[in-house]
């Protein structure tokens, strides 16, 4: 006994160096063997997520058309003007209203400077603009999915990925020059801050968001906020860390815009004066009920739309039946609670009377969080209660089922957008340089105008008379202090001016749109296709013409059957005939 006692001290007191000679068993270099190869599948796997994430996104940066026309007016144009001295002003870029951050635009326009030192060719500017947001955005979500896996467990965060891909709404937001889709950026920053406690960057994201990009987006931290507040209780630690945040990225931004309008200027405020503040605020440009982001959402979002209500009452019948998740790491009340950004968000922009698809943008990341989160508790529930055999048929039907729905309904939608609406891009490819300037008009057509950067150097677009009567947008003054001018042709009253049209018999080209229609030469819209005398046509494209189509066939596209139930109209780019 004393003897085996001696040889353990001795054993002991060998260095760790000579005691791997005494253990003449392969231990460590089978471990190290097997640890190598856990990790490089590891690699594998992430490496995978990554490149997918990142194909699918620049699938949208250079298939997607732009949807909306403010993106075009707001955001592409002015920043065609600071790269190349041209392009369309807003009333929200004049002086004394000052809606719109030029901090923002330059976010974007630095890499597009640095890359028109090598490429000066507007259409390679406007991609690679794109491309870049796009792998922006898949870059973060790729570092959400893998905090969730971390923090949600596996199912969900492989639910969450899956659903992401196939999602149309990020098909359409991922890659759109928008503050929208710049807090939307920011959401996935901030929910991946939140679900790993790093409450830091949560508060900077929540600043840069609020301040250069849209500041209606800080509703998204208000539960993270309240959290931190009265259930952490660090009061002093949000204070300090808001206003060195709001100081870090508040000064340049102000700095910034101020030099550009010429007067001390915070467009954020700006922008939340005027929503707010006014007696009409955007309702002047247009209103809809609320069935509209409804269908909206059930569009690009199927099935998370009725998940999203339905969470919070499984998850309750999960406590009842004592169904507890064991495969997700967040307590049931956690789950529910990490959702109410996107309640909230619903909750303040469902009852605004002015409502466009973009407001929804910055919440799309919790869409397929929550059904993430409701698939994954509805399998476990059949598991607790069937068993864990015979809930595997049934639980392999619902997954199936919501990923068949996901697929199908996501890359219809994704096909149908860049199917049917794509003629405004096509028709102005190639268009033949030119010594002198060419104006190329647009009338009733003019919101699907792309942008100058698509249109050749000595081209100018113009707007000729229509019906719309509202106010159109005009060239920024091409002088040095052109950002700094109050011009009396902009109003924030939605109320048109002529000033801003132009005689049609000066167009050199016109884009319009042949709905099949008769007009008389009278109407202020007239078929201008059918002038031959006057216009001959270099290009033309079918373009949709949803008010003749049938809703859900234009929506989705179904190979066959949604060609023989959408009706087309031809996209027009017609030239003036020059007489001898």
């Amino acid at each position: 006994m004393l003897e085996k006692r001696r040889r353990k001290i001795k054993l002991k007191a060998i260095p760790n160096t000579q005691r791997a000679v005494v253990n003449t068993r392969p231990y460590f270099p089978v471990m190290e063997s097997h640890g190598d190869e856990a990790n490089m599948s590891a690699l594998k796997s992430n490496a995978a997520v990554l490149f997918t994430l990142v194909v699918v996104r620049l699938q949208s940066a250079l298939w997607m058309i732009i949807s909306d026309c403010d993106e075009t007016y707001n955001y592409w144009e002015p920043l065609h003007y600071l790269l190349k001295g041209r392009g369309f002003q807003t009333w929200e870029y004049s002086p004394e209203f000052a809606l719109r951050s030029y901090s923002y635009l330059w976010l974007h326009g630095l890499p597009a400077k640095l890359l028109m030192l090598v490429v000066d060719n507007g259409v390679v500017v406007f991609y690679f603009v794109r491309c870049l947001l796009a792998v922006t955005c898949a870059i973060l979500e790729y570092r959400l999915y893998k905090v969730m896996k971390r923090k949600c467990g596996g199912g969900v965060s492989k639910i969450w990925l899956a659903l992401q891909i196939v999602n149309a709404g990020m098909y359409i937001s991922s890659a759109a020059l928008l503050p929208s889709s710049f807090a939307m950026y920011t959401t996935l920053v901030i929910l991946a801050a939140w679900l790993s406690d790093d409450t830091r960057t949560a508060i900077a994201a929540t600043a840069l968001s609020g301040l250069i990009g849209w500041p209606f987006a800080v509703i998204v931290s208000v539960p993270f906020v309240l959290e931190l507040l009265f259930k952490k209780k660090q009061v002093v630690y949000f204070i300090k860390n808001s206003l060195f945040f709001g100081a870090l990225f508040g000064i340049p931004i102000i700095v910034i815009d101020s030099a550009y309008f010429g007067t001390f200027t915070l467009a954020a405020w700006n922008i939340i004066r005027y929503n707010v503040f006014t007696s009409h605020g955007p309702d002047l440009y247009g209103v809809e009920p609320v069935m509209f982001y409804l269908k909206n959402m059930c569009i690009n979002h199927h099935l998370a739309q009725v998940l999203i209500v339905g969470f919070p009452m499984l998850q309750f019948l999960a406590k009842c039946i004592g169904a507890r998740n064991a495969k997700n790491r967040l307590s049931p009340m956690r789950s529910v609670w990490i959702l109410t950004p996107l309640y909230l968000w619903l909750a303040v922009f469902l009852f605004q009377p002015h409502k466009e698809e973009r407001f929804i943008f910055p919440v799309y990341p919790f869409f397929a969080l929550a059904t993430a989160l409701f698939l994954d508790q509805l399998l476990n529930n059949f598991r607790t209660y069937f068993g864990p055999v015979k809930s595997v048929l049934p639980n392999r039907i619902i997954g199936l089922t919501v990923f068949g729905i996901a697929v199908l309904t996501g890359v219809a939608r994704m096909v149908a957008l860049s199917t049917f609406y794509q003629a405004p891009f096509a028709v102005i490819q190639d268009l033949p340089p030119a010594d002198g300037e060419m104006n190329i008009c647009y009338g009733k057509e003019w919101y699907r105008f792309p942008g100058h950067f698509f249109l050749p150097d000595n081209y100018r677009a113009r707007f000729i008379a229509s019906s719309f009567k509202g106010m159109l947008p005009a060239y920024f003054q091409e002088t040095n202090n052109g950002t700094q001018i109050v011009h009396d042709y902009f109003n924030d009253q939605n109320v048109g001016n002529p000033h801003m049209l132009f005689d049609v018999n000066r167009c050199d080209f016109l884009v319009d749109l042949d709905t099949g229609y008769f007009y008389d030469d009278l109407s202020p819209e007239p078929n201008y296709a059918a002038d031959r005398e006057t216009w001959s046509v270099v290009k033309s494209a079918n373009f949709i013409l949803p008010e003749r189509s049938d809703m859900i066939a234009r929506a989705f596209y179904v190979p066959y059957w949604s060609m023989r139930n959408v009706e087309f109209g031809k996209y027009y780019l017609l030239q003036r005939i020059k007489l001898n």
